[in-house]
């Protein structure tokens, strides 16, 4: 394809890197001078120093013969407009990244400026943190199969019966319809796809395909000393900070929800939009203020301000105050190796979250959605297989996987309903079916061909 982005912060050099490995014909277009020139000393593709929103500027990045142009700058409008231009131009499909709730979600007034699809930060951001806090003792989740099928990640702790074990053995002690398939194992610096020889060990971090329905049984196993979380605390009064709150708001098993806000204004602005919230006037480095508000009683504690370095300090303090569950939101990626190592708490990047969701829009082969995993460009797929594509009828074993691959369920429906079942060798692979793979960054490629390919035609 040929694809031209607009934005080279963060995420657009994200998404640039990606798609360009993948072979696709990349330009990237942004004003800032420095961001243009990091993008040409790292990355094979066309590098445009201009105003996007300038019809001459689109037309010497040749967005009349685009197959997807994505916008992803920090302004709505800018996005917005890029759009509307791109499309006048010619370009086949626009994707656009807006912060605005209101804009994002209303599809009549997208496409009239010629979004095909829109990507809200926030409100992606704020479901997976969401799903954190009602799902203790996971360092990550993520859905697939019309929510029916949940990634999880796991640290195996010590006590914890999966310590030692050899996966091959794990279904001769527990029940295997209560044990979901585990997809991935981070170590140390190496992520690796698991084998029936491989044992697992505390502080293994585990990535787990199974039905919300054994998160319990199989939290259990992993943390069998995990708590309930009844207390929550946010730090920052952020929209990402407001967006997490009404969220926890509606869940039941929260008896308590305090946000703490060191700018007056923003505090009572958090006062008035909330309804079951404690809004909070004060800093989290205030000692005092921590310990007259019990602060350190809380069960989670969600640092989501504006800085990076203040939502770290802040983690600090309160994991010292005694508080277990910790996440942050961080921008900087170097954060997230350093967090897994340590099991000091999970952090949640927005930046990130935005691109696994930009990338499930414009990705090849039916792919339903595309989750990233941790730091290491490793992704989760879910691919609807079609009638004349040639996996059709195969078991899956014929399908010659990558090894830096694993299907890990299959989604089935028929007359008499549907399951998704854990695939094995033999599983043949049926039209209509969802397949959830798990793909290291090597094997991105080999898969994503594998689920194009069609009979009739030679790729």
């Amino acid at each position: 394809m040929r694809i031209v982005v607009v934005g080279a912060g963060v995420v657009g050099f994200h998404l640039a890197e990606r798609l360009s490995a993948e072979s696709h014909k990349m330009t990237i277009i942004d004003s800032d001078g420095e961001l243009i020139h990091r993008i040409d000393d790292r990355l094979n593709v066309q590098a445009i120093q201009g105003n996007a929103a300038s019809p001459r500027i689109l037309r010497q990045a040749k967005v009349d013969s685009a197959d997807l142009v994505i916008a992803v700058t920090d302004r709505d409008e800018t996005n917005i407009t890029v759009s509307l231009l791109a499309k006048h131009l010619g370009a086949a499909k626009c994707v656009v990244r807006l912060r605005n709730s209101e804009l994002s979600g209303n599809s009549q007034l997208m496409e009239k400026y010629g979004a095909d699809a829109t990507v809200n930060p926030i409100a992606v951001t704020a479901e997976k943190i969401q799903r954190l806090v009602q799902h203790p003792g996971a360092f990550d989740v993520s859905t697939f199969a019309e929510e029916k099928l949940f990634l999880w990640g796991y640290v195996i702790s010590e006590g914890s019966s999966l310590d030692g074990i050899v996966l091959k053995d794990l279904r001769k002690h527990h029940d295997p319809k209560k044990l979901g398939l585990i997809v991935a194992i981070f170590r140390g610096d190496d992520l690796m796809i698991p084998r029936g020889d491989d044992r697992l060990i505390a502080g293994d971090h585990i990535y787990v395909l199974m039905p919300e329905s054994q998160f319990e049984h199989f939290r259990e196993l992993v943390h069998p000393e995990t708590e309930k979380v009844e207390k929550v605390v946010i730090a920052g009064a952020t929209r990402l900070g407001l967006e997490v709150a009404r969220r926890i708001e509606e869940i039941r098993s929260i008896k308590s929800l305090i946000i703490v806000e060191k700018d007056r204004n923003l505090a009572e602005k958090a006062s008035e939009e909330l309804s079951r919230a404690l809004v909070l006037h004060g800093n989290i480095a205030d000692r005092d203020f921590v310990t007259e508000n019990e602060i350190g009683e809380a069960d989670y504690f969600l640092a989501l301000g504006a800085d990076d370095t203040e939502n770290l300090t802040n983690a600090m303090l309160i994991r010292k105050s005694g508080v277990r569950r910790v996440l942050l939101r961080s921008e900087n990626d170097q954060f997230l190796p350093v967090f897994q190592q340590t099991n000091f708490g999970e952090v949640i990047n927005p930046r990130r979250v935005t691109v696994s969701d930009i990338l499930r829009v414009i990705r090849r082969g039916n792919v339903v959605r595309i989750s990233q995993v941790g730091a290491f460009g490793a992704e989760v797929r879910e691919y609807e297989v079609t009638e004349n594509q040639l996996v059709v009828g195969k078991k899956i074993r014929d399908l010659k996987l990558p090894k830096a691959s694993i299907i890990g369920a299959i989604q089935r429906k028929s007359g008499a309903g549907e399951e998704i079942r854990t695939a094995g060798g033999d599983t043949v692979i049926l039209a209509g079916d969802h397949v959830i793979i798990f793909a290291l960054p090597e094997a991105v490629e080999a898969i994503e061909k594998l689920f194009t390919r069609r009979r009739g035609f030679l790729r």
